[in-house]
């Protein structure tokens, strides 16, 4: 099983994320406004005993609640090469602080460290064949409101299956952030 760890958008964010994914010149594969999270740690794939493992793990972390700030439109990896629009956010100090304790508490557990840095992000779509002009040119022209920070007070494990109409996200386990 594939598994990641992220924190789920409140409904009416997520609401308000979904009008961003209007048509547009960009080649792109819209991302299902259900499956709207900020990835903490991608696990990778996991036998059963492993992801109880991690289950355990993490259901031992005591974390306070992570603060979210967007800041708009961006693409990943890079502006060179964008195959991915995202709504970015702030590394703010709890998201960071939540992001560290969720990775050390895998790596004792025997994940292997994450060697990239962290780049919090909600995923709006991939970029298909596009120019990287024309994309430069949506994230100039876009008309992109501005968003609310938001609170984080739990964080999820999420199984991620392979589907030919992409990936779908189900919740192995809910974790309260109360430190």
């Amino acid at each position: 099983m594939r598994l990641f760890t992220a924190i789920d958008l409140p409904d009416g964010f997520r609401n308000e994320v979904a009008d961003l994914q209007a048509p547009s010149a960009l080649d792109t594969r819209w991302t299902d406004p259900a499956q709207f999270h900020v990835t903490l740690r991608f696990i990778g794939d996991a036998s059963p005993e492993r992801a109880a493992r991690y289950e355990q793990a993490l259901a031992d972390l005591t974390a306070p609640a992570a603060r979210c700030e967007p800041y708009g439109l961006d693409v990943l990896p890079s502006r060179r090469s964008p195959r991915v629009l995202v709504l970015g956010l702030e590394r703010t100090e709890s998201l960071l602080a939540l992001h560290t304790a969720v990775g050390d508490a895998l790596e004792r557990e025997g994940l292997s460290p994450d060697d990239r840095d962290y780049t919090p992000h909600v995923t709006l779509a991939r970029v298909g064949d596009t120019a990287p002009e024309t994309v430069h040119a949506f994230l100039r022209t876009a008309d992109v409101p501005s968003f609310p920070a938001f609170q984080a007070d739990r964080f999820v494990l999420y199984e991620s299956t392979l589907t030919s109409d992409g990936a779908v996200y189900d919740p192995r386990a809910i974790y309260p952030l109360n430190g």
